[in-house]
């Protein structure tokens, strides 16, 4: 909990893992390997995931890893020029709360993975990829919320 008081922590924590992010959605985003990968069949009558497996085979994944690096560069930027000392207390529990609720709800979700992956295996990646997405896009909301609420 002592690491969460320092904003330099934080700043590299979500830097680091938003460039990991933001890598493989940019890097992947029309690679004719990744595609081939991606379950073209349509074998679900579902229109959620034949819409996502589309927005991933057509290379839109790279505007997601744009996004991502934007709410990191806004987050970092309203950090710096917020904080010049360490947060206190009662900002370091509510950040506190807010990564345990997160990583919380990242283990709940590989149960649901796992069912998601036993339903339809062809939809491996497209699964994986929209899980990594919502998980870390609500992380970046709401650490923004956060930086900008204190």
């Amino acid at each position: 909990m002592k690491l969460l008081k320092e904003p330099l922590v934080n700043i590299v924590f979500i830097s680091l893992l938003s460039i990991f992010y933001s890598f493989i959605y940019i890097f992947t985003a029309g690679h004719m390997e990744f595609v081939s990968l991606l379950s073209h069949a349509r074998t679900l009558n579902s229109t959620l995931w034949n819409g996502w497996s589309d927005f991933i085979a057509t290379g839109n994944m790279r505007f997601l890893g744009y996004i991502i690096i934007a709410l990191t560069i806004v987050i970092i930027v309203i950090i710096i020029m917020k904080r010049k000392k360490k947060y206190d207390e009662y900002q370091v529990s509510i950040l506190a709360k807010s990564l345990i609720v997160t990583g919380i709800l990242s283990i709940l979700m590989i149960p649901i993975l796992m069912l998601l992956l036993l339903s339809d295996p062809n939809y491996t990646l497209e699964t994986i990829f929209l899980f990594a997405t919502v998980q870390w896009l609500s992380l970046l909301v709401s650490y923004l919320l956060y930086v900008i609420k204190f």
